[in-house]
């Protein structure tokens, strides 16, 4: 077995945000050695039905990151399943070791040979990501295997086709999830069906899904798993259906909260803010329903079409590739579009970061070990009913901004976007999208 695979540990963390909020985690299990410092860190939710937020420094949401990071915790992930799952020995030394040791200055990108050759699974098996914070890790572990399919739950509202099944998500701050399957019966025929989260902490989310799906046999995959005891024991209780979950940590959590957290102000740039030097590339879409990009895998993919994918991915950095001005650079990608435009900018050299936008409303505190140490609010590129927020940009930290989404924007949202990456003194912007 692979020595860093079995490694048990008891662990204790503490927060105190602001006085405000107290955290501690007890850490019983890091399967891999992997510091908890690499992985994640806390904020505090604008949420009145989970106080904390578990701010992950590996999934390209809150945090700026290099981009191969999401490739590489894919990995690791997906080979642990496959270990767990089937009694393999998959090796993720190799992947561990780059994760702790990656530096935004060397790209890794194609470094690690162990993932270039797809693993086969013994059962036909679907992933299934939760939106919008795990779409990219999801997709992530799913490329990793040569027999499988995808798909990923969205909050978007999907015009031409009717959803499969819909299910909350109790805590989040949008409870409601769709699934758009665009073939018939894509669900039945799945001998294994494994859910996709960053973290779990009571699982309800997870079989609240589980409960609408067809089929007895279950797994998820997750970061991190915070089950109590009694949250255990409705896994062991549920009836007809075996789940089995896999993580990186395991462990619990108890927090409390004194007084309300007092947010620093959201960033407010004027309206006068001049516009910076900008460009658009939109490339074309061949497949797409109501203009959402059908690799992005919210509609279903197999691992037949990752091919196609993959020489997407290097066909679109190699033009943007050519864009690259010297400095840091910072690659964007918009709330459940995570994957195609981090695997994008992992092509795009050195000094790239990146990181997306999110509807999740998160206090921003700028103090010690906190993960949202600013926050800027704005209208979705895509829906003006709904606000996003992107969190911390730093100032004279960025030379050139590449903002991806599925669908052009209008020139108001890209003067809009213009003005706030000019706030913080970037160079020049370039918005990429997808046209059919």
């Amino acid at each position: 077995m692979d020595n860093l695979t079995k490694n048990y540990c008891n662990q204790s963390i503490h927060y105190n945000i602001d006085n405000s909020l107290q955290i501690s985690l007890n850490i019983k299990e890091n399967k891999c050695n992997i510091p908890v410092s690499k992985l994640f860190t806390m904020s505090a939710r604008e949420n009145k039905k989970r106080d904390f937020l578990f701010v992950s420094k590996v999934i390209g949401k809150h945090v700026p990151m290099i981009p191969d990071t999401l490739k590489i915790i894919g990995g690791i992930l997906a080979r642990l399943w496959i270990n767990d799952r089937e009694d393999s020995c998959y090796p993720t030394t190799e992947l561990v070791e780059t994760l702790i040791s990656l530096d935004s200055s060397h790209n890794t990108s194609n470094k690690n040979n162990v993932l270039n050759t797809p693993i086969r699974l013994k059962k036909k098996t679907l992933f299934i990501g939760f939106a919008e914070t795990a779409t990219g890790l999801a997709q992530s572990i799913f490329q990793n295997f040569s027999n499988a399919s995808y798909i990923h739950t969205t909050r978007e509202h999907i015009t031409s086709i009717k959803p499969s099944l819909f299910f909350n998500e109790e805590h989040s701050h949008a409870v409601e999830h769709y699934l758009f399957p665009y073939e018939k019966n894509f669900f039945s025929g799945f001998e294994d069906i494994v859910l996709i989260d960053d973290e779990i902490t009571t699982g309800n989310s997870s079989l609240n899904l589980i409960r609408c799906l067809p089929g007895k046999c279950f797994g998820i995959i997750s970061i991190l798993d915070w089950r109590d005891a009694t949250s255990l024991k409705m896994f062991f209780d549920e009836k007809n259906k075996d789940v089995r979950v896999c993580s990186l940590l395991k462990g619990n959590i108890k927090c409390s909260k004194s007084k309300d957290i007092i947010s620093d102000d959201i960033i407010s740039y004027p309206i006068s803010t001049r516009l910076i030097k900008s460009k658009e590339f939109v490339f074309k879409l061949a497949q797409n329903i109501d203009g959402y990009n059908k690799s992005a895998g919210r509609f279903g993919i197999s691992s037949h079409d990752n091919l196609e994918i993959f020489e997407k991915i290097r066909s679109v950095s190699e033009v943007l590739k050519k864009e690259r001005t010297p400095g840091n650079c910072l690659c964007i990608g918009t709330g459940e579009f995570i994957y195609l435009p981090c695997s994008i900018s992992a092509q795009l050299g050195d000094n790239v970061y990146f990181h997306s936008t999110t509807r999740s409303p998160v206090h921003a505190r700028n103090i010690t070990s906190y993960g949202n140490k600013n926050k800027i609010a704005f209208q979705s590129p895509e829906d003006d009913t709904i606000t996003n927020y992107l969190y911390n940009i730093p100032d004279n930290f960025y030379n050139l901004v590449f903002f991806f989404s599925e669908k052009p924007l209008s020139i108001n949202k890209k003067e809009e976007l213009n003005r706030i990456f000019s706030y913080f003194h970037v160079e020049s912007i370039i918005f990429v999208c997808w046209k059919g």
